[in-house]
């Protein structure tokens, strides 16, 4: 077994990028991008494993009964709290929407995709895959 396979195979919850250098034993002249220094740690970005139990819990909402309470708050709006003045309050759907979006999921079908969960994941897992390309390629630039 590769040792440096059995060395990243602890470092799952690790992303902070000079903890990764330091484990990896990699000095901070040889400049390496972070993406590389994740894909060296074989470890996905924060921002994708947050986005991956966010679809995965609202395929789970989406499918409660109306009447169930996480599945009334995620349609609700907030009544209490403060906002930007001359911005429109947010609801908790918004947050959703803009995250559908990150993964190229339409959310005017969201209702009707997560309806099915096997359908559901394969559209969850198609949509991170291309929030990742899209990531690296922004990082990279």
């Amino acid at each position: 077994m590769d040792p440096l396979s059995t060395t990243c195979q602890g470092l799952r919850g690790i992303s902070h990028p000079q903890s990764l250098q330091s484990i990896l034993g990699i000095r901070w002249w040889q400049k390496i991008p972070h993406t590389e220094l994740l894909e060296k740690a074989g470890i996905t970005p924060a921002e994708h494993l947050l986005l991956q139990k966010q679809l995965r819990w609202l395929g789970h909402v989406i499918r409660m009964p109306d009447n169930w309470l996480p599945r009334r708050l995620l349609y609700g709006e907030l009544t209490v709290g403060q906002h930007s003045v001359g911005h429109p309050k947010k609801c908790f759907i918004d947050h959703i929407r803009a995250n559908l979006l990150k993964c190229n999921i339409k959310p005017s079908d969201l209702e009707v995709l997560a309806s099915d969960k096997d359908i559901w994941r394969t559209v969850c897992d198609t949509g991170l895959k291309s929030f990742l390309n899209g990531w690296i390629t922004t990082s990279e630039e």
